[in-house]
């Protein structure tokens, strides 16, 4: 934000493609501060032909950082360091980018969860290594510091992936993700239909806990909002929410379970 940098013309809008759950409406089972942050996107950001402008200065954008990536593994190679350094390309979080018809973040969307993790360890040879498993960014510390031959302490969150690129199983083959108050949740529409100003003070306060589990079910909980259920591998746009329909509860409690289970070790109090 704003989306605008000196790559702006780089790509042309016609190369644009919005996300096939753009038109998403958001039904009434979804948590209200969801259906306030699109209500307030849609005013903010315009129809389909603006969000493709938007989506076409990032793109400049993007387009700038690879370059910027590109000058610094140059100048690894100049310097004679690029046996000998690892390279790691991430973010802190992703962009809604137009799916649901939203941008910015502060929602639990796959598009808003997801990040760029690419990693180079020269030692390790110059093939592509995939991990297919959902796996989380506190394992990035306790990766690195394994790859420079040091053991991560026992407090520290996460677990070492080392193994998992040679070939093995990840420790922890659940992701957990957390949503808690902050600026981003005070950034609700005043004036809307949809919720009274006592309303928008409350959600303003919502925790959300949300675990991925290996099998492809996402389940959102929080303390004041409706629920979330997803079937990632059958619905990949998240756009019918499964929480309420009555035929997954088993899976419902099976996950609250695995989210109780991970807020007990990490001394999480949120209550959901």
């Amino acid at each position: 934000m704003p989306f605008f940098g000196p790559l702006d013309a780089e790509h042309a809008t016609d190369e644009v493609v919005l996300p096939d759950n753009f038109a998403d409406p958001l039904e009434d089972n979804e948590p209200l501060r969801y259906r306030l942050h699109r209500e307030c996107h849609v005013d903010k950001y315009g129809g389909p032909d603006k969000v493709r402008q938007l989506v076409r200065r990032y793109w400049g954008l993007v387009s700038q950082v690879d370059r910027s990536v590109g000058a610094i593994l140059a100048a690894l190679d100049g310097a004679g360091l690029a046996d000998d350094t690892i390279v790691v390309y991430t973010s802190d979080h992703g962009d809604m980018m137009g799916s649901h018809h939203m941008v910015e973040k502060c929602v639990m969307y796959q598009e808003a969860l997801r990040i760029p993790w690419l990693m180079r360890v020269p030692w390790m040879g110059r093939g592509q290594k995939i991990i297919d498993a959902p796996v989380s960014q506190v394992d990035l510390v306790p990766t690195l510091l394994d790859l420079l031959g040091s053991r991560a302490g026992e407090k520290l969150p996460g677990h070492s992936l080392v193994s998992v690129l040679e070939g093995g199983k990840p420790a922890e083959d659940h992701v957990f993700i957390q949503w808690s108050p902050g600026q981003g949740a005070m950034k609700l529409k005043r004036g809307t239909k949809l919720a009274t100003p006592a309303e928008l003070k409350r959600i303003a306060r919502e925790r959300t806990r949300t675990v991925i589990s290996p099998d492809g079910w996402k389940l959102c909980l929080s303390d004041i909002a409706k629920g979330q259920l997803f079937h990632l591998k059958t619905d990949p746009g998240e756009t019918t929410n499964l929480f309420d329909s009555g035929r997954h509860d088993d899976v419902i409690a099976r996950l609250t379970a695995r989210i109780h289970e991970w807020q007990a070790e990490t001394g999480d109090e949120a209550k959901v």
